[in-house]
């Protein structure tokens, strides 16, 4: 048996910068992983299995055939890795829809983990390639360490050190289609960051989320969290991470980030306190 965490992860900015001629969206982004995640554990069994528990297994009761952890396993099979029998298990702790990617990080944990159990394992450019074939994030969740992404997310650059003290993930128990964000978006579209970017994470905050009006007309609720973190004398940047409707905090300390996320737990909303992964 052997168990991987799907970290969640965490747009610290997202710039729109166009769009292509098939319709896909340029991005600026970069993107850092919490110690906070699902988990994805594979044991061996006489047939395949999959099932899913945890708080948010409900919300994905009826895409049970068609999980991209299922697809994830079926593509690592197809790409040459000899994986035997395995009963998958999901614990689902990250919201779904909630700009967090879940899903993502989800089948990249798979995909890690199947490539530690199977009879015959694939080398790292095959597997990046199997990530690439099942969603634009990925590849970059396959990593889960701090990268800038640009392109329509297949241009990854991993970035050596990001500095936070702790962070607060919060969603309004919404959940909030990527697809129909993106289908707000219109341009004028933003240039990108010029590099080199700064490592410092309230500082790259700063540089906003582009998909933010968008979301908002779907979510108003997003801007009241937003809101309420910036409102925080402990919180040093806040904005919303990816499509939504989560939104973070960074803070100064472990311990100023876990009083706050209190404060929105008693509020009936969704919310932990976590770090960055080391």
């Amino acid at each position: 048996m052997i168990t991987e965490l799907a970290p969640a992860k965490i747009n610290l900015y997202l710039r729109v910068c166009g769009k292509t001629p098939n319709g896909l969206h340029d991005l600026d982004s970069v993107v850092v992983f919490s110690r906070f995640g699902d988990h994805i554990t594979l044991s061996a069994a006489p047939q395949d299995s999959f099932s899913i528990n945890g708080p948010f297994a409900a919300q994905l009761g009826d895409m049970m055939d068609n999980n991209l952890v299922l697809k994830a396993r079926d593509a690592f099979r197809a790409a040459g890795g000899t994986l035997p029998p395995v009963a998958i298990s999901l614990g689902k702790h990250i919201p779904v829809g909630a700009g967090l990617g879940g899903g993502s990080a989800d089948a990249a944990a798979l995909l890690r983990a199947a490539n530690q159990v199977a009879d015959h394992p694939v080398d790292a450019d095959t597997l990046f390639s199997i990530a690439v074939t099942l969603g634009s994030d990925v590849p970059v969740c396959l990593a889960s360490t701090p990268h800038h992404i640009t392109g329509i997310g297949d241009v990854i650059t991993q970035l050596d050190t990001i500095t936070v003290g702790g962070l607060v993930l919060v969603n309004p128990r919404i959940p909030l289609s990527t697809a129909a964000v993106f289908n707000i978006v219109t341009p004028p579209y933003s240039d990108p960051i010029a590099t080199p970017l700064p490592s410092d994470a309230a500082i790259l905050c700063d540089f906003g989320n582009d998909l933010l009006p968008a979301a908002l007309k779907i979510v108003p609720e997003i801007a009241d969290i937003v809101a309420q973190l910036r409102a925080n004398p402990a919180c040093r940047a806040a904005q919303m991470s990816g499509s939504g409707a989560s939104c973070f905090g960074i803070f100064d300390t472990a311990d100023a980030a876990q009083r706050a996320a209190s404060v929105f737990c008693s509020a009936g909303l969704w919310a932990v306190s976590t770090l960055l992964r080391p």
